[in-house]
């Protein structure tokens, strides 16, 4: 696993850069927390992002809540685990509403901490084998950002066709499965919105995710009617996108197994 670590006491970072790097990991640490984010997203676009964040607590500048919750707002998909000094029952709270992996007290128990990622690797290595299989079609005729949507949604385990009009969608859509069609409404001879009518004849089983940089008020009234599950705006962010789908397949999956029931 690629692992950051982010403490102020530097002998901590270093004795447990020591220990992750023993079983095989590849760990950093920071200081301080003020450009972690920067740092995170520069390490996704780069292809090489961090599978797991160790975060202290209460640290200068800024305590690791409040880090955590930027991350969280910035959409950045990272799993964590809280490491404190404080036995604090409200920082547990929080940290369970930001979905924290795990919560570490100090001094760090080298045992808990192994068990700790053991069950983030578990979890990391079930949540890609879950979506290898979910199906994700992108269309949309801005054939730079679609290849780049494609390659992203490759990266977190999804299986993704991209196409670059309304034509290759509906035949596309025909003779595959689809989970999810992530459109632009502006498209080469047939409307986005018209087109994912069209795709509702043949299944209803799919979400749908509107991008556009062209939306208007009556745009997102129909893509509501639609079912759309998103609408997001260009210039589009990458890490909301990833976000959304994962949300929304979630939601699929949900109707899914009721529909079962």
């Amino acid at each position: 696993m690629r692992i950051l670590i982010i403490d102020d006491e530097i002998e901590i970072c270093e004795r447990l850069q020591r220990e992750l790097q023993k079983e095989g990991h590849e760990v950093e640490y920071r200081t301080s927390p003020l450009n972690v984010v920067g740092d995170l997203k520069r390490a996704r676009r780069d292809s090489e992002p961090y599978d797991l964040l160790l975060l202290n607590v209460q640290m200068p500048g800024m305590d690791g809540l409040t880090l955590f919750r930027h991350m969280r707002q910035e959409h950045l998909g990272v799993e964590v685990i809280m490491m404190t000094g404080y036995r604090e029952e409200q920082t547990v709270i929080e940290a369970i509403r930001l979905s924290a992996q795990d919560y570490l007290n100090k001094p760090v128990s080298l045992e808990e901490l192994d068990a700790a990622l053991s069950h983030a690797h578990k979890k990391a290595v079930e949540a890609k084998d879950k979506n290898g299989t979910h199906r994700i079609l992108v269309v949309d005729d801005e054939k730079d950002l679609c290849d780049r949507i494609k390659r992203e949604l490759d990266k977190e385990g999804y299986r993704t066709a991209a196409v670059y009009s309304g034509e290759e969608c509906l035949d596309y859509f025909e003779n595959n499965r689809v989970d999810v069609v992530i459109a632009d409404i502006r498209i080469p001879r047939m409307n986005g919105l018209e087109m994912l009518g069209r795709c509702r004849e043949i299944s209803d089983d799919f979400i749908s995710i509107i991008i556009t940089g062209h939306g208007n008020h009556e745009t997102a009234k129909e893509s509501l009617k639609l079912g759309a599950y998103d609408y997001l705006r260009k210039p589009l962010s990458l890490d909301q996108l990833i976000t959304s789908v994962k949300k929304g397949i979630e939601h699929l999956d949900t109707l899914r197994a009721r529909v079962r029931e």
